[in-house]
């Protein structure tokens, strides 16, 4: 995969930490995921939800639940 552009992420509001935490996601998943238009927007949600307060659960056959917290 090509070298990711580099992004600055000022502030601590709830978008910009999702998106922090997305691009250490991506990072971490570089090798194992598909980082295309539908997996990055769902991931982004998820994290959106989480630095909101939500819980993730991820079921054994994958299907994403939010749970508010």
């Amino acid at each position: 995969m090509a070298d990711l552009p580099k992004i600055d992420i000022e502030g601590s509001t709830e978008p910009a930490v999702a998106l922090a935490l997305l691009r250490i996601i991506m990072d971490a998943t570089r090798d194992k995921e598909t980082h295309d238009r539908d997996w990055i927007l769902s991931t982004y949600a998820d994290c959106l939800a989480v630095v909101g307060g939500a819980e993730i659960d991820y079921g054994e056959d994958d299907e994403e639940k939010i749970e508010d917290a």
